[in-house]
């Protein structure tokens, strides 16, 4: 359970994580279109310097027409003044420009980056939701354990002992039903385990002597055994059937 409960803290900060990285991209984009605002106004500026300068300059050749030689002179002295003002102004804007650009760009890529890592934090949340197993991690810890050979238990370690255990409880819960199965059997009892077990050599090397032998008769007819049921074979010293780890404690 204490890795379960980690497992979701460590997701809900890498949600506020990227979240807050979107924020920041959000705010970047505002900034950016801002910084464009400001350069466009800018720009609208400079041109309407340069269309003045166009009027001056047609006003300063009408003048020169009209025989007012000397002020057209000094008006054109102060023309190349004012386009120079207007050519600083159209660099200064270009400038800018490239500048939001620029800030467009790396707001796009920040984006971009944003997306990448919500999609793989999709991808690990449902990778995680998928591997998690049915049995419970605490109570298979705890199994674990009762070697005393072994200190510490990590939670991966755990979680692929699980996974491992769900993966060969099937295979023999499959087994022991086919072994019903062709025994006409509509339930699945000890006997038919015991066949699954058989049949699959590894298992049955180290499943057989923790099984019973053959089923227990009913208590209402008699306390005493069959004839014909052998008895149980005793287990070596210091050990457990596997069931008694799944039965409470009195």
């Amino acid at each position: 359970m204490a890795a379960a409960v980690a497992d979701e803290v460590t997701e809900a900060m890498e949600r506020e994580e990227a979240e807050a990285v979107a924020d920041e991209a959000t705010e970047a984009m505002e900034q950016v279109e801002g910084e464009r605002e400001d350069a466009e106004a800018v720009a609208g500026e400079a041109t309407e310097v340069m269309e003045q300068v166009e009027g001056e300059r047609e006003e300063t050749e009408a003048e020169a027409v009209s025989g007012e030689a000397t002020e057209a002179m000094e008006q054109v002295e102060v023309e190349p003044e004012q386009a120079d003002v207007a050519a600083e102004a159209m660099e200064q804007v270009e400038g800018e420009q490239e500048e939001a650009d620029a800030s467009a760009d790396e707001a796009t890529e920040a984006m971009e980056q944003v997306e990448g890592e919500r999609e793989e934090a999709g991808a690990d949340a449902g990778s995680e939701a998928s591997l998690r197993p049915a049995l419970p991690l605490g109570r298979v810890k705890r199994i674990i354990r009762v070697d005393r050979d072994i200190k510490k238990v990590t939670s991966e370690a755990a979680l692929l002992i699980t996974a491992a255990t769900e993966l060969f409880l099937g295979s023999l819960a499959s087994g022991a039903h086919r072994a019903a199965s062709r025994r006409g059997r509509r339930a699945v009892r000890a006997v038919h385990v015991r066949a699954a077990a058989r049949a699959h050599r590894p298992t049955a090397d180290f499943l057989l002597d923790c099984l019973p032998a053959a089923e227990e008769a009913p208590p209402a007819r008699t306390a005493a055994a069959p004839r014909g049921v052998a008895e149980a074979k005793p287990l070596p010293r210091g050990t457990r059937r596997i069931d008694a780890f799944f039965q409470k404690a009195t």
